[in-house]
């Protein structure tokens, strides 16, 4: 992506602004792990939205005043002793480059400058920070640090959520994010092709992961989110990260996993036999869960509810759960599917939502039926990466096998 793609995102974010208000994004900063070490950082992506960049502690400004807009980035000063231990931090040029804001300053000036610009006589009305709206449950980060100052120093200002705004850009994904997007899907297609032809029974849950998160690495990629690689009745379990079980023969092994492609994310879900046979009630019960998709994908279009296209997944489920003699009740199924069919996907895993939970055009959803047989150990979910479109429902991870023939094929 080029600059432009960020110059335009700001330019759609200020016109949803109010007159007379100043919005301001923090990139982040790394909390400390232990007294020596920090957490792997990761940049505020609504943050990367706008600016493309992917460095810590800098802080985005985009100001609304009498309709005209005016942006700055605080960058942290070029410290030679901090280089020296930790690497090069970015040049006013290359910021300038990346994101097209003309206006760079330094860090260490931010505090002082926004204080001057909240007394000035053409002060803001309106201060915009990001926040969840559930303010009990969010971090006390540098956005509540900001509000709280500012209720305190400056309380005639309006402080607004900029949830809503982001939802609405973030949430239509533009040809460059699709293309980021379809990277990190053929990243992770190419790393279960890996996994595929090296697994076997006596191998660990963890070994397995091993072997896709070496194959993103070797493709300068990483992980979207913690792998789970869940085999046997551990399946069951949705968000099963432990990974320390041997693979017996005969069992099956639930890989929920994604790469990274420029902070775009891929999420995929396969569910492979560790032998490389299905035995026939797990064939019986996967290729129900695989129809589920086929369910689920007619149903999606633009204006869909996704509650409205979950209740049609439950249905085939109580219909393939009644032939299977594993329910006699449809209010059964929720014992066996226990979650929704899907999220948006984007540059988060669990991307901004629409509070109403309809689709719109150009959004980018998972479809990930499943079917969770605690009483016999089996645990299957399929998952796929679509695009909404004016046209249709674009399956964006079509080529990563999942018939049952077409992976035992693979796995000869």
């Amino acid at each position: 992506m080029n600059s432009n793609f960020y110059i335009n995102n700001r330019a759609r974010f200020a016109e949803r602004m109010e007159d007379y208000s100043t919005a301001v994004f923090f990139s982040g900063k790394a909390p400390r792990e232990s007294a020596d070490q920090e957490y792997e950082f990761s940049v505020d992506r609504n943050f990367f939205y706008l600016t493309g960049i992917d460095r810590e502690d800098m802080v985005l400004i985009i100001n609304k005043i009498a309709g005209k807009v005016t942006e700055a980035l605080y960058i942290p000063p070029v410290d030679e002793y901090f280089e020296k231990w930790f690497g090069i931090l970015m040049r006013k040029e290359e910021a300038q480059e990346l994101s097209g804001i003309k206006t760079i300053e330094e860090r260490d000036s931010f505090m002082a400058q926004f204080a001057k610009k909240l007394s000035s006589s053409d002060r803001p009305d309106n201060v915009y920070i990001f926040s969840y709206i559930a303010d009990k449950d969010e971090s006390y980060d540098s956005y509540r640090s900001l509000a709280h100052w500012i209720r305190n120093q400056y309380p005639a200002v309006n402080i607004k959520s900029s949830l809503d705004i982001m939802i609405e850009l973030r949430s239509s994904k533009h040809e460059e994010e699709v293309n980021e997007i379809k990277t990190a899907i053929g990243y992770t297609k190419e790393a279960l092709e890996f996994v595929m032809k090296n697994l076997k029974p006596g191998k660990y849950e963890y070994q397995v992961k091993a072997d896709f998160e070496y194959q993103l690495m070797l493709r300068g990629s990483k992980p979207s989110f913690k792998t789970i690689g869940a085999s046997g009745a551990k399946a069951v379990i949705l968000h099963y990260i432990e990974l320390k079980q041997k693979i017996e023969d005969g069992s099956l092994i639930l890989l929920d996993l994604g790469a990274l492609s420029n902070n775009y994310a891929s999420d995929i879900t396969r569910t492979y036999p560790a032998n490389g046979k299905f035995t026939q009630r797990q064939k019986d019960i996967y290729n129900i869960v695989l129809e589920a998709q086929d369910v689920t994908m007619d149903a999606m279009h633009v204006g869909a509810s996704e509650v409205e296209v979950n209740d049609k997944v439950k249905a085939h489920f109580a219909k393939g759960l009644r032939s299977l003699n594993i329910i006699k009740d449809d209010a059964d199924v929720e014992k066996y599917y226990y979650h929704g069919i899907g999220h948006p996907l984007g540059l988060d895993v669990h991307d901004l939502r629409r509070r109403d939970k309809i689709m719109q055009e150009n959004n980018v959803y998972t479809v990930e039926p499943g079917l969770y047989i605690k009483e016999e150990g089996i645990g299957i979910r399929i998952e796929d990466d679509v695009w909404v479109t004016k046209g249709g429902v674009i399956n964006l991870s079509k080529d990563i096998i999942k018939t049952v023939n077409d992976i035992e094929n693979f796995m000869k």
